[in-house]
């Protein structure tokens, strides 16, 4: 059994994967309290083993409290096997400790989960693999990029390029899977001030079509300066293929006035209604990769 939860764009995955899966579906009801605090409810008879479908998306905290609640309430009523799947998987990017005194935001995410009564986890790409050691049961990232390149029609014939070196693997995989070259851009990050740059490094971009491959666009700013380096360098056009696309604030016209064609995205967060973005829907890739 299915259930869908209350966050923004759970309710649409949870539609389609109890398609895919053929796994019977619920919603959760749910409120907010004057003073702020959130109520769930789930009504009606679960099953042995439960999905709660969840995506972290905006107010992030508020789903996760969302996706604690539901796993206590799904306890109340006997459920044995409970899994979370969370396409989106929030404060991912927080997983070490990068200046003194900061928390590795994602290991407390990841333990509160499992202590609220979540037996198993699964995500989506999540920034890096290794942070799901946290979780103390089972736990997937599921890999996307193939399964979109072939859905986008993004083939051989493309360059795929990681934004960073820290995203290398990730291009590297892609490209080897489809037959294409790939290669990386020099990214650096101040700690303090969050500011990036994109340094030149000559590719051999004349002529091609380049696809820049990442986990997540957040304000836009890394992608859109790549974007107009490599057409400054002559490539033919820049898309994006991109898991998770949270376009803070102006990130969509920083992405058009940077030229980038298309971005590529997975049906991860909220849907955003502009002809620049085109979704793919991943949930019967997790439908393929859930253990029940």
């Amino acid at each position: 059994m299915i259930v869908a939860g209350l966050s923004p764009g759970s309710k649409e995955f949870a539609e389609s994967l109890a398609s895919a899966s053929g796994f019977g579906l619920i919603h959760a009801e749910g409120k907010v309290f004057p003073d702020g605090e959130v109520y769930v409810r789930v009504e009606g008879d679960v099953e042995h083993t439960v999905i709660v479908v969840q995506t972290m998306s905006r107010p992030q905290d508020t789903s996760i409290i969302q996706a604690m609640l539901l796993a206590d309430a799904l306890r109340g009523l006997r459920a044995r096997r409970i899994i979370l799947v969370s396409p989106y998987t929030a404060y991912a990017r927080q997983d070490k400790r990068f200046l003194p005194g900061e928390p590795i935001s994602i290991a407390v995410i990841l333990r509160s989960l499992y202590t609220a009564g979540y037996n198993e986890y699964y995500t989506i790409e999540i920034h890096k693999e290794e942070a799901l050691s946290a979780f103390p049961g089972s736990a997937v990232s599921i890999y996307p990029y193939y399964y979109m390149a072939s859905k986008a029609g993004i083939g051989g014939d493309h360059l795929i390029l990681a934004p960073d070196i820290g995203a290398l693997r990730r291009a590297e995989r892609l490209a080897r899977s489809l037959g294409a070259q790939y290669d990386y851009l020099v990214k650096r990050r101040d700690r303090v001030t969050g500011e990036i740059t994109v340094e030149p490094k000559h590719l051999n971009v004349k002529g091609r079509k380049v696809v820049i491959v990442d986990d997540i666009i957040s304000t836009g700013g890394t992608v859109s300066k790549a974007a107009r380096l490599l057409l400054d360098q002559g490539a033919e056009s820049v898309e994006v293929l991109v898991a998770h696309a949270v376009l803070a604030g102006n990130a969509l016209e920083k992405l058009k006035g940077s030229g980038v064609r298309r971005v590529v995205a997975g049906n991860t967060l909220p849907r955003v209604d502009d002809p620049l973005v085109e979704y793919v829907d991943l949930a019967p890739l997790v439908s393929d990769s859930l253990s029940i």
